[in-house]
Order: C-alpha cells, then structure tokens, then sequence
C-alpha cells in the first residue's frame, strides 16, 4: 500500500524527530549550542557585553539557572561559542569556609548525579600556614587552599559525547568573609577555539 503525499511527509517527520531531536537536546548547554555564534546568541534574547578578546558576559541565558547571576562566553570568529562560565553571586562565609562549602556542595551533588563520576580536589599547599580549619577562607584568599571538581569522561563521568568536554566546579574567595562558587563548561571545540584565543592576544606585539 503506496502513503499519501500528505501522510508520507508526517511519517518522515515523525522518523527524523525521533533522531535529531535527543541529538538537540544534548547539545545545549543553559540554552545554547556549541559553536553558535554571537548573532545566533543574541538573535535568542541574550544580551551580550563585549570584555575584548572574543570574551562576552551577560546576566542572563535562555535556560539559565537561578543560582547563577552572570555567564562569561568564550565565542570566536571561526569556532564559536566553546567555553561558558558561570558565577554565583557574592556569598558571606565564615572564616571555616561553612557557607560556600555548602553552595559548592550543592552544585557537587547536582553535577554528579546528571554526569556520573568525578575527580574532587580539596587540599591545602604544602607548608602553607592557613592550613588550620579557622583559616580556611583565608587560605583560598591566598590561593594556598583549593576546593574543586572536574568531570571528564577521563575519570568516568557521563558526558554527552557530541557535545561537553569538561566541566568544573570551584570556590573563590573576594575577601575572608566573602567567596563565590564557579561552574566552568568547556565544549569539544575548546582547542581550537583556544588558539584563536592565544592569537588574538598577540594581534598587536
């Protein structure tokens, strides 16, 4: 039995969205898709602010989350967009660090539990003297303590295979009473995207 134009197209329709459509969804990032450019960002609402070399922030993203108040995009002429980093906002913490320990836990545990297995670094410098738990924030003032973790398929995380090649989540401290956490999304375009980077940064030596 020979399909109707009209039912032949629906059924093809039908076919190529069951295929492209997880494809899509894998591909997105807060919204956006590797390799987009800055027209096809903004052309979705995003209002960007131009930083210099190929660096543009904005306050918001199409499916942004609302714990993270600012969003930095690493978007070059031949790659596009391959590298997003978000920012909480400004957090009180106390000298132990208990506030933003939480605030990294909680994106810890969110990660893990979309993206599977991942490697943590939480440790102090070697002689460092802000190793005392009460020294806590001043050691990551410092950048004599670190709290981090990376999720790579290298250390078997679950990530989309066509699209994320790292992400990383780690605490800063602006002072020894104020910190914010730092989710970092880097695509599989990342190297090429880098060297564009680098040289836009020599143009003028």
């Amino acid at each position: 039995m020979r399909l109707a134009p009209f039912k032949l197209k629906f059924f093809l329709t039908i076919i190529i969205s069951i295929f492209v459509f997880p494809q899509y969804l894998l591909s997105s990032q807060f919204g956006l898709n590797m390799g987009e450019t800055k027209k096809d960002i903004s052309n979705k609402g995003v209002s960007l602010k131009d930083d210099g070399n190929y660096w543009y922030t904005t306050e918001e993203l199409p499916k942004g989350n609302s714990k993270l108040t600012k969003y930095d995009l690493l978007i070059t002429p031949k790659s596009g967009l391959c590298r997003i980093i978000s920012h909480t906002d400004i957090l009180y913490s106390n000298s132990f660090g208990d506030q933003l320990i939480n605030e990294f836990e909680f994106f810890e545990k969110a990660l893990t539990k979309k993206y599977g297995t991942n490697k943590k670094y939480d440790f102090v410098k070697r002689n460092s003297i802000w190793n005392d738990s009460q020294y806590w924030m001043m050691g990551l003032l410092k950048e004599e303590r670190y709290l981090e973790a990376y999720w790579t398929n290298d250390v078997g995380s679950n990530l989309p295979q066509k699209n994320i090649k790292n992400i990383s989540v780690r605490t800063f401290a602006t002072s020894t009473e104020e910190g914010y956490v730092s989710l970092n999304y880097e695509f599989l375009n990342i190297d090429a995207c880098s060297s564009e980077y680098k040289d836009s940064q020599t143009d003028n030596i």
